[in-house]
């Protein structure tokens, strides 16, 4: 890395907002900062606001917007214009954004401002209202970067043409969690705190939303062999599924048995799953390498039940079984058979490459058309 750039990040949320994309942004921004080749702000939301814990390791957050409806394009592209950036990232979606801004602001910045943009889409194009500006974004990027590996697959049909004869760019996303390797006695005293007793200790980790499938835990663990960790919070979007989940955790036959913890800070998180014996993670629509509770689960070498449409049957190099999505039978039988194994060296993406393949997707951008 030799030429040093600006790169200004857009999001819809950062931390503390429960978004997946928010961290992972969050996580980016830190990572291009540490590479000393990039200067990095964030233009987000004013829910998010100036959150000094995230800007502390080297990233700049502006004054965020207003709202992301058309009414704040003007202040957002004088934010812009003010930093004056190299390049604009907009990350899509994300939670935060209400309104079509996102689209809008990277179409002014690429034909307005005379700026390169890039685009990373998170999720699949739908069919909504904004795909023709979604369609109008993804034309003019310079680079359109995906974190799935089966992004085109996914893309409903009404609308493949939003992406057809476009480069998508796969840069795999990684945790923020910190890997931890925690001694016999903080094992024993984690496991004490649950009461877990002589039982294995099960873990989940990530979102409570109902396609996570988290209310399969309770038919694919035991809870006279097993003790449940549920690690994540009550999402305002999903309340119900959360409390859904809270009653089942409650019912006599699991009562002394799981643990709803809430949302734990980064190196907690990281340390349940470190001590836990399996981490079950059932989601309904099947996981893979874009998923950051995967990637959290695998870099702390437990032993990871998941689903998948692609990947199937035990990996030994990852630590990973994959099952079929809703296959609860499938997924208690690997439980049984692989609890406890654990992987010495876990091969997960490292936030060091993701920012070395963005600094490479930002000179690409920024050289095209000169």
């Amino acid at each position: 890395m030799t030429e040093r750039l600006r790169v200004l990040l857009v999001t819809g949320s950062l931390p503390p907002m429960r978004c997946g994309v928010g961290d992972y942004t969050a996580g980016l921004a830190r990572a291009l900062a540490a590479t000393n080749a990039m200067d990095v702000a964030v233009l987000t939301s004013q829910l998010a606001g100036r959150n000094d814990a995230v800007t502390a390791p080297g990233f700049e957050v502006l004054e965020p917007v207003a709202n992301w409806r058309l009414s704040s394009l003007k202040p957002a592209l004088d934010a812009i214009r003010a930093w004056r950036p190299d390049v604009v990232h907009i990350q899509h979606p994300s939670q935060g954004y209400d309104g079509p801004l996102p689209l809008a602001l990277g179409l002014a910045a690429r034909w307005r401002l005379g700026l390169p943009v890039v685009l990373t889409l998170h999720e699949p194009v739908g069919v909504n209202a904004e795909v023709v500006l979604m369609a109008a974004l993804i034309r003019s990027a310079r680079e359109v970067i995906v974190v799935r590996p089966n992004f085109r697959e996914l893309v409903n049909g009404k609308v493949m043409w939003t992406i057809a004869g476009k480069t998508l760019r796969l840069i795999p996303n990684a945790t923020t969690l910190p890997r931890m390797v925690p001694t016999a006695d903080r094992r024993r005293a984690l496991r004490e705190r649950f009461g877990a007793g002589s039982r294995s200790l099960v873990a989940y980790f990530g979102f409570l939303y109902p396609n996570r499938g988290v209310h399969q835990l309770f038919e694919i663990a035991d809870p006279a062999r097993h003790y449940l960790a549920i690690v994540g919070g009550k999402l305002d979007e999903a309340a119900a599924y959360h409390d859904e989940v809270a009653a089942l955790a409650a019912r006599e036959r699991w009562r002394d048995s799981c643990t709803l913890t809430g949302f734990l800070p980064e190196e907690e998180a990281a340390e349940v799953l470190a001590c836990a014996d399996a981490v079950v993670l059932p989601f309904l629509l099947g996981g893979g390498s874009w998923n950051t509770s995967l990637h959290g689960a695998m870099l702390q070498g437990t032993f990871v039940v998941t689903t998948s449409r692609q990947a199937s049957g035990y990996d030994a190099a990852q630590n990973v079984y994959y099952a079929r999505p809703s296959d609860v039978i499938e997924m208690r039988q690997a439980l049984a058979r692989h609890m406890g194994t654990r992987q010495a060296t876990p091969n997960v993406p490292t936030w060091d490459k993701v920012a070395a393949e963005h600094y490479d997707s930002y000179r690409k951008a920024r050289g095209a058309g000169r």
